[in-house]
């Protein structure tokens, strides 16, 4: 039962004597109403998830650089990205002249709506009657696999669309970055979808009740990880942007708040895959004494602190030795695990 439609139907909220489709007029506008409102949610709570990372990304950042990081606006620098958005707001929004101008325009928006897709998919817990998983039905993870697809898209299109040479090669880095990257993480999903016997992220989560999907997938782990970190972009991953090779790489010819788009799709991708990783791999949810959704927020608050002290301690790695990681090594790995993950569930006599 998802949030706000039990809330509506403990209200016993009527209307009342027409169908339509076979069904009473109230529970189509419920619905219609149930979603629009639990979209804005996610969206809205995305958004604070996104702040929350920026700041501590920024913090933490300086902290290790032995700087002070921002200290001026509200308490302790908490409100200095509030002020940079409005300043995002205010710049002008250029346009290169020969670029393909609805591609670029779009390009942003396609990058940023995973993290809004995504997040609809993942099963938070239960407080009390209401179940905080705004979507659930039987193909949830292709759904989610599907959505997280998407955004390196963006990066493609708007590196192309630019009409710039940097742009280009961030864009081309970006498409072999995500040929080379999904494959293995693919094969890796595959082998959790044996295991649970389900392509629901919710049986996903309840299979683990019991043990850790991390610990018979190790070496999925591994390659999911790492396939995670790739399609962040960040470093030694960061090929796409390359700051000190290509510009900015894809965003070269972005500014003001369409850059600021792509910014906060950074952060957001960061936070859902730090929740993704945390549901399929260590349970979501699911605690050693209780299920709740406390549990998943340590859980993907601890890979976002890992996922922030890569970025920032980690150096570059080169194009070839990106691209030998994906195909010599976590390919072979993922296929490796593939068939270690139907031997376990052949002994197991099925999914656990």
């Amino acid at each position: 039962m998802s949030i706000l439609y039990g809330i509506l139907k403990f209200l016993h909220w009527p209307l009342w004597n027409w169908y339509l489709y076979g069904y009473p007029a109230g529970l189509w506008i419920m619905y219609f109403v149930d979603a629009i409102i639990e979209v804005v949610l996610v969206f809205a709570v995305a958004m604070l998830v996104v702040v929350i990372l920026v700041y501590v990304f920024r913090k933490y950042m300086a902290d290790i650089q032995n700087r002070i990081g921002p200290n001026r606006l509200g308490p302790w620098g908490s409100l200095q990205l509030i002020a940079d958005v409005f300043k995002l707001i205010q710049k002008q929004d250029i346009i290169p002249k020969n670029a393909d101008r609805i591609a670029f325009r779009v390009a942003p928006y396609i990058i940023f709506t995973p993290v809004i897709l995504g997040m609809l998919v993942i099963p938070f817990g239960n407080a009390s009657i209401l179940q905080l998983m705004v979507v659930n039905f039987k193909y949830t993870l292709l759904f989610l696999v599907a959505a997280m697809v998407i955004s390196p898209l963006g990066e493609v299109i708007g590196g192309l669309s630019s009409h710039n040479k940097f742009a280009l090669y961030g864009a081309l880095r970006s498409a072999a970055q995500d040929i080379g990257y999904e494959v293995p993480m693919m094969i890796s999903v595959l082998s959790l979808i044996i295991l649970a016997g389900s392509y629901s992220i919710n049986d996903i989560v309840n299979a683990q009740k019991h043990i850790p999907f991390v610990i018979p997938e190790i070496l999925g782990f591994i390659v999911f990880f790492l396939a995670m970190i790739a399609k962040q972009s960040i470093p030694p991953f960061d090929l796409p942007e390359s700051g000190s090779e290509l510009v900015s790489g894809f965003s070269t010819e972005y500014s003001g708040m369409r850059y600021g788009i792509i910014y906060m799709g950074n952060f957001g991708f960061m936070a859902l895959a730090s929740v993704v990783v945390a549901t399929l791999y260590f349970g979501g949810p699911v605690g050693p004494f209780f299920n709740s959704v406390l549990w998943i927020a340590v859980k993907s608050a601890v890979f976002m602190i890992i996922f922030l002290l890569s970025w920032i301690a980690l150096g570059r790695v080169r194009v070839d030795q990106f691209l030998n990681m994906g195909w010599k090594y976590l390919l072979p790995i993922s296929i490796l695990n593939l068939l270690i993950s139907s031997l376990i569930a052949i002994y197991f006599g099925g999914a656990f």
